[in-house]
């Protein structure tokens, strides 16, 4: 079975969630934990979905006009029900909500700006999404945008710039690295969108911060030692840090990608210690080092599931497909088209 994504131009879109009308359920996903991900190589990429169990495969944003466009980096909403991805359908790369049932799938473009969007996350209730984008000097910003307004605002003014947004999964608290006038990034930092504070929360070239489930903890990635990529964990509130940043990986190869499982107790990532890129678990506090994989080819990334599994892309890069590694051992979930970015 196949579903299609049908176009719903921007204005129409503006006036139907400002009248304050809900988006609809998403009715071809009875069970919580279909993963989604990207279909294709790059420029004529899809957004898909598939059930944990390989069944129930199918494309969303199949476009039935035989438009080209490129769709990519898809990520699950906190309830499960739409999908925020990147895409190039008007032009330029932006920020589109899809929302799938089986009698009119439709799709919302979210940002309409001049400049190419990233980075999408959402904030904890599902009304707001950040994203990265840039300004008239060529700057990365990160912006955040309300679905029933859809009036970008940037998270941080005058500044040189941020990248790497992510909201807290508890809290309104969005986390990002800020970038100094070269570029590299001068530290983690926080902010309440609602409030006027930005908090620092580590210095130096660090990147990608991910929250833990909880929302007081988060895992980013260094290149303070030497430009070898390692995972930190470090804990805060809205107030700042609540402890000195944690290395938790150290073993003088490139281990980044953390990735926290439901319950907080792993984090998962990828390494080149190996030789290749693989898949390992570890503790928040550094210890129980497991490796997932060990394959001739590279993963790329990794997510957890709901039941603790873990899915990744693997194989070569012009024809990756999805896996997934739990108690049994592996299990390949697509065939065909090179599959990335999963989301669970």
């Amino acid at each position: 079975m196949r579903y299609h994504f049908i176009r719903v131009p921007i204005a129409v879109l503006t006036v139907v969630l400002l009248l304050g009308t809900a988006l609809p359920a998403c009715t071809p996903f009875p069970e919580p934990d279909y993963i989604t991900y990207t279909s294709g190589l790059p420029g004529a990429r899809d957004i898909a979905v598939v059930r944990p169990d390989g069944g129930h495969a199918f494309i969303l944003t199949d476009d039935p006009q035989g438009l080209s466009s490129d769709n990519f980096e898809p990520v699950w909403d906190p309830n499960r029900q739409r999908i925020a991805f990147l895409s190039n359908r008007d032009g330029n790369i932006e920020v589109y909500v899809g929302v799938a049932s089986e009698d009119a799938p439709v799709f919302y473009r979210i940002t309409n700006s001049e400049f190419d969007e990233s980075q999408v996350s959402w904030s904890a209730d599902g009304n707001r999404i950040a994203y990265t984008s840039e300004d008239h000097e060529g700057r990365r910003t990160v912006q955040h945008v309300a679905l029933n307004e859809l009036v970008p605002t940037a998270v941080v003014f005058g500044s040189e710039g941020e990248t790497d947004a992510a909201w807290s999964p508890t809290d309104n608290l969005i986390v990002f690295a800020k970038l100094k006038e070269n570029g590299e990034s001068d530290g983690i930092f926080l902010r309440d969108p609602s409030n006027v504070n930005i908090v620092q929360l580590t210095a130096g070239p660090h990147h990608f911060p991910t929250w833990a489930p909880d929302g007081k903890s988060i895992a980013y990635v260094s290149t303070q030692n030497d430009g070898q990529k390692d995972i930190y964990v470090i804990n805060v509130s809205a107030l700042g840090p609540t402890s000195e940043p944690l290395r938790v990986t150290q073993d003088g190869a490139d281990d980044y990608g953390p990735s926290w499982s439901r319950d907080g107790s792993r984090i998962a990532f990828i390494s080149d210690r190996s030789g290749n890129a693989d898949v390992y678990t570890i503790a928040p506090n550094g210890g129980g080092l497991v490796m997932i994989t060990q394959n001739a080819v590279n993963e790329l990334s990794v997510a957890w599931g709901p039941d603790g599994s873990l899915v990744f892309p693997s194989g070569p890069e012009d024809r990756t497909a999805l896996f997934i590694a739990d108690a049994d051992g592996q299990q390949q979930l697509t065939s065909g088209a090179t599959a990335t970015f999963p989301d669970w």
